[in-house]
């Protein structure tokens, strides 16, 4: 039988990110391909999306090249700590990702796994087109 998949729509992607962004305390959140193409993005602040997708996929990146030069597989979670706040990257899958930013405030660290469970549930059944790979 062949998987249909539906087609996500912008506000649809917009909404569970500001979602995620009130839950959480978190003042970033998007769904990013792994190229650096922002398929959505809520922030709190004027910010240039595509420079913050570019430099958030070249982490993202950098990490897997790293894992897979020492024969490890890529990483399904990246959490970087600053004393200010931090940044998730979660794999959504082969060719997308989450990313995650929050000041000292959000309870996204205490609550990780719980945010990745909410996540993922909430996207299974909307993954869009193979062409997205969510």
């Amino acid at each position: 039988m062949r998987e249909t998949r539906q087609m996500v729509s912008p506000e649809t992607l917009e909404r569970l990110l500001r979602d995620f962004n009130f839950t959480y305390g978190t003042r970033v959140s998007g769904i990013l391909t792994k190229t650096g193409v922002a398929m959505a993005i809520q922030a709190d602040s004027e910010m240039e999306a595509d420079h913050f997708s570019t430099m958030v996929a070249t982490l993202m990146g950098s990490t897997e090249v790293i894992h897979r030069g020492l024969g490890l597989s890529a990483p399904d979670r990246i959490l970087v700590r600053a004393g200010d706040g931090l940044m998730l990257l979660l794999n959504l899958e082969k060719n997308a990702f989450f990313v995650a930013v929050g000041d000292e405030s959000c309870t996204l660290e205490e609550r990780l796994d719980e945010a990745e469970d909410s996540l993922k549930r909430v996207l299974e059944p909307l993954k869009p087109l193979k062409k997205f790979a969510l």
